[in-house]
Protein backbone atom coordinates (compact mmCIF):
# COMPACT_ATOMS: atom_id res chain seq x y z
CA UNK A 1 0.00 0.00 0.00
CA UNK A 2 1.17 3.11 -0.67
CA UNK A 3 1.37 5.68 1.76
CA UNK A 4 -1.11 8.86 0.96
CA UNK A 5 0.78 12.28 0.24
CA UNK A 6 1.67 14.14 3.26
CA UNK A 7 0.05 17.50 3.89
CA UNK A 8 1.11 20.72 3.13
CA UNK A 9 3.17 22.72 5.80
CA UNK A 10 4.58 19.42 7.12
CA UNK A 11 7.71 16.90 6.39
CA UNK A 12 7.30 13.31 6.70
CA UNK A 13 9.81 10.99 8.06
CA UNK A 14 9.74 7.08 8.49
CA UNK A 15 10.98 5.92 12.17
CA UNK A 16 11.75 2.05 12.25
CA UNK A 17 12.37 0.34 15.77
CA UNK A 18 15.10 -1.43 16.45
CA UNK A 19 14.68 -3.92 19.16
CA UNK A 20 16.88 -4.32 22.04
CA UNK A 21 17.37 -3.58 25.19
CA UNK A 22 17.31 0.63 24.66
CA UNK A 23 15.15 0.42 22.25
CA UNK A 24 16.88 2.05 19.11
CA UNK A 25 15.06 4.31 16.38
CA UNK A 26 16.59 4.81 12.80
CA UNK A 27 15.06 7.49 11.57
CA UNK A 28 14.48 6.93 8.10
CA UNK A 29 14.03 8.89 4.25
CA UNK A 30 10.26 7.71 3.56
CA UNK A 31 11.57 7.56 -0.38
CA UNK A 32 15.18 6.10 -0.20
CA UNK A 33 15.09 4.78 3.67
CA UNK A 34 18.48 6.65 3.79
CA UNK A 35 18.78 7.51 7.60
CA UNK A 36 18.41 10.78 8.59
CA UNK A 37 18.56 10.73 12.74
CA UNK A 38 19.01 8.27 14.63
CA UNK A 39 17.60 7.64 18.44
CA UNK A 40 19.43 5.76 20.39
CA UNK A 41 18.03 4.13 23.66
CA UNK A 42 20.15 2.89 26.34
CA UNK A 43 19.37 0.38 29.16
CA UNK A 44 19.19 0.63 32.83
CA UNK A 45 17.03 1.60 35.53
CA UNK A 46 15.76 4.94 34.22
CA UNK A 47 15.23 5.54 30.44
CA UNK A 48 17.68 7.31 28.57
CA UNK A 49 18.50 7.63 24.74
CA UNK A 50 20.52 10.19 22.45
CA UNK A 51 19.20 12.03 19.42
CA UNK A 52 21.41 11.88 17.02
CA UNK A 53 21.37 14.12 13.74
CA UNK A 54 22.75 13.15 10.20
CA UNK A 55 25.78 13.86 11.15
CA UNK A 56 26.12 12.08 14.26
CA UNK A 57 26.28 14.77 16.61
CA UNK A 58 24.05 14.84 20.03
CA UNK A 59 20.78 17.11 19.24
CA UNK A 60 18.56 15.89 22.21
CA UNK A 61 18.66 14.06 25.39
CA UNK A 62 16.15 12.02 26.94
CA UNK A 63 15.82 10.78 30.84
CA UNK A 64 12.82 10.00 32.85
CA UNK A 65 11.65 9.04 35.62
CA UNK A 66 9.06 5.87 35.94
CA UNK A 67 8.82 4.64 38.70
CA UNK A 68 8.34 8.05 40.62
CA UNK A 69 5.04 9.67 41.07
CA UNK A 70 4.03 10.88 38.82
CA UNK A 71 6.29 9.53 36.38
CA UNK A 72 7.96 12.03 34.29
CA UNK A 73 10.57 12.33 31.14
CA UNK A 74 12.44 15.17 30.41
CA UNK A 75 13.71 16.27 27.12
CA UNK A 76 17.20 18.61 27.43
CA UNK A 77 19.02 19.96 24.69
CA UNK A 78 23.13 19.08 24.40
CA UNK A 79 24.15 22.17 27.10
CA UNK A 80 21.57 19.99 29.75
CA UNK A 81 18.42 22.84 29.20
CA UNK A 82 15.51 21.75 29.39
CA UNK A 83 13.17 21.66 26.13
CA UNK A 84 10.09 19.72 26.83
CA UNK A 85 8.61 17.75 29.79
CA UNK A 86 6.36 14.79 29.27
CA UNK A 87 4.15 14.39 32.80
CA UNK A 88 0.79 12.62 33.43
CA UNK A 89 -1.85 12.58 35.85
CA UNK A 90 -0.36 10.28 38.76
CA UNK A 91 -2.99 7.20 39.41
CA UNK A 92 -4.38 7.72 36.06
CA UNK A 93 -4.56 3.90 34.52
CA UNK A 94 -5.32 4.50 30.97
CA UNK A 95 -1.98 7.02 29.44
CA UNK A 96 -3.72 8.18 26.33
CA UNK A 97 -3.27 11.84 27.55
CA UNK A 98 0.26 12.92 28.08
CA UNK A 99 0.98 16.49 28.58
CA UNK A 100 3.95 18.38 27.05
CA UNK A 101 5.27 21.15 28.20
CA UNK A 102 7.94 23.09 26.21
CA UNK A 103 10.37 25.05 27.41
CA UNK A 104 8.76 28.24 25.54
CA UNK A 105 5.89 27.81 27.77
CA UNK A 106 4.13 25.87 24.69
CA UNK A 107 1.66 22.91 25.96
CA UNK A 108 1.11 19.96 23.59
CA UNK A 109 -1.43 17.08 24.61
CA UNK A 110 -1.17 14.01 23.33
CA UNK A 111 -3.90 12.41 21.46
CA UNK A 112 -4.99 8.97 19.71
CA UNK A 113 -3.90 5.27 20.31
CA UNK A 114 -0.69 5.34 21.95
CA UNK A 115 -0.86 1.46 21.85
CA UNK A 116 -1.33 1.04 18.20
CA UNK A 117 0.97 3.96 17.37
CA UNK A 118 -1.68 6.28 15.68
CA UNK A 119 -1.85 9.40 17.35
CA UNK A 120 -1.14 13.18 17.40
CA UNK A 121 0.64 15.77 19.61
CA UNK A 122 -1.49 19.01 19.31
CA UNK A 123 -0.32 22.78 20.22
CA UNK A 124 -3.28 24.83 22.49
CA UNK A 125 -4.50 26.47 19.55
CA UNK A 126 -5.47 22.51 18.21
CA UNK A 127 -3.08 22.80 15.39
CA UNK A 128 -1.22 18.94 14.67
CA UNK A 129 2.24 19.50 15.79
CA UNK A 130 3.28 16.06 15.06
CA UNK A 131 1.53 13.33 13.59
CA UNK A 132 2.60 9.51 14.38
CA UNK A 133 0.42 6.66 12.28
CA UNK A 134 1.41 2.99 12.03
CA UNK A 135 -1.63 2.32 9.49
CA UNK A 136 -0.56 2.91 6.33
CA UNK A 137 2.93 1.06 6.58
CA UNK A 138 2.84 -2.67 6.53
CA UNK A 139 6.14 -3.66 8.20
CA UNK A 140 5.53 -4.05 12.28
CA UNK A 141 7.68 -1.56 14.47
CA UNK A 142 7.94 1.00 11.24
CA UNK A 143 5.14 4.55 11.44
CA UNK A 144 5.08 7.53 9.86
CA UNK A 145 5.61 10.80 11.57
CA UNK A 146 4.53 14.13 9.22
CA UNK A 147 6.14 17.09 11.79
CA UNK A 148 4.82 20.69 11.46
CA UNK A 149 7.29 23.05 9.82
CA UNK A 150 8.76 24.81 12.30
CA UNK A 151 9.00 22.03 14.93
CA UNK A 152 12.33 20.61 15.07
CA UNK A 153 12.47 17.21 13.88
CA UNK A 154 14.88 16.25 16.61
CA UNK A 155 12.89 17.14 19.70
CA UNK A 156 9.64 15.65 17.92
CA UNK A 157 12.02 12.48 17.86
CA UNK A 158 12.91 12.87 21.40
CA UNK A 159 9.09 12.90 22.58
CA UNK A 160 8.48 10.38 20.19
CA UNK A 161 10.60 7.84 21.47
CA UNK A 162 9.81 8.98 24.96
CA UNK A 163 6.33 7.87 25.09
CA UNK A 164 6.66 5.33 23.29
CA UNK A 165 8.78 4.13 26.31
CA UNK A 166 6.15 5.62 28.81
CA UNK A 167 3.73 3.24 26.97
CA UNK A 168 5.93 0.06 27.59
CA UNK A 169 6.68 0.67 30.65
CA UNK A 170 2.78 0.85 31.84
Amino acid sequence: MALPPVAEGYTRYLMKSKFGMGRDFAILEPETEEQLFFVDGKAGPRPRADVQGPDGALLFEVTGRMFGIPKRMDVTDPEGTQAAHLHAQPFKFVKDKIEVSLATGEEWLLEGNVIEKDYTLRKEDGTVAVQITQKWVTVRDKYTIDILDGVEPGLAFALVWAIDRWVERD
